[in-house]
């Protein structure tokens, strides 16, 4: 898995799945983080989790998903990583829940089931 974090510079680690629990208590509340499982894979899960709140993206036959909790198309502005980016609203979601579907990656199938994906 890969890591990457802004507090306020640029680290960037490779660590096992199985770590990710330790890292994600290690990373200050204030800080942005991003992991990425199996990057430049067909089928890679992508995590942002800022202070307030967490996204995360799956690339499945070659189409970008977004988890979505809520069903609420509409685009708004978001910080990620320092940077200002349009995200629907519908796939905000609570900080702590990037990081738990992340661990539900490691069964791909078993993550898709388990909650509601839109297409990019």
């Amino acid at each position: 898995m890969t890591v990457e974090v802004w507090d306020p510079s640029y680290r960037h680690s490779e660590v096992p799945l199985s770590q990710l629990p330790d890292v994600y208590r290690s990373i200050p509340s204030d800080a942005s983080l991003g992991l990425t499982l199996d990057d430049g894979e067909d089928d890679c899960v992508i995590v942002t989790v800022e202070p307030e709140f967490s996204t995360v993206t799956a690339l499945r036959d070659r189409t970008f998903y977004n988890l979505q909790l809520v069903d609420d198309p509409e685009q708004v502005e978001i910080m990620v990583a320092g940077e200002e980016i349009h995200w629907p609203k519908g796939c905000i979601l609570p900080r702590e829940t990037g990081i738990q579907v992340l661990l539900e990656a490691a069964d791909r199938d078993q993550m898709w089931s388990r909650h509601t994906w839109v297409e990019q």
